[in-house]
């Protein structure tokens, strides 16, 4: 089965300004204590992944097709996707990526602001 690409109809996953950033920028090794000698430490997935918090203001009619795609094109988030976003260098390149956790909405009339944390994968 193909990897879902984000819709064209959106804004890239660049974010509002102030937006991006993130609290880790990979997931910190696991490390096991040992009786004697010190601890083993080892990658918990083979996966690079970047978690990125993303805010996109949306209108209307951006947010009916940004709703569609989250809720049945990825499952309510389950499956990954290919989207434009902002690399590490300041440019824009495709990446594969995944919605982790929830997707919040705040209704501002004519415009919805979206905020989720976007995972990518070898950002």
């Amino acid at each position: 089965m193909a990897i879902p690409a984000w819709p064209p109809g959106l804004p890239d996953l660049i974010g509002l300004v102030g937006s991006l950033g993130t609290s880790q920028l990979y997931e910190p090794p696991k490390s096991t204590p040992m009786d004697d000698g010190p601890g083993r430490t080892r990658t918990r997935t083979l996966i690079s992944e970047t978690p990125r918090s993303i805010v996109l203001m949306l209108d209307r009619d951006e947010f009916e097709i940004f709703a569609d795609f989250v809720r049945r094109t990825l499952n309510k988030g389950a499956r990954r996707f290919t989207a434009p976003v902002r690399l590490p260098s300041g440019l824009r390149g495709s990446r594969i990526c995944r919605i982790d956790g929830a997707v919040a909405e705040q209704d501002l009339g004519p415009h919805s602001r979206v905020s989720f944390t976007l995972r990518i994968y070898d950002w």
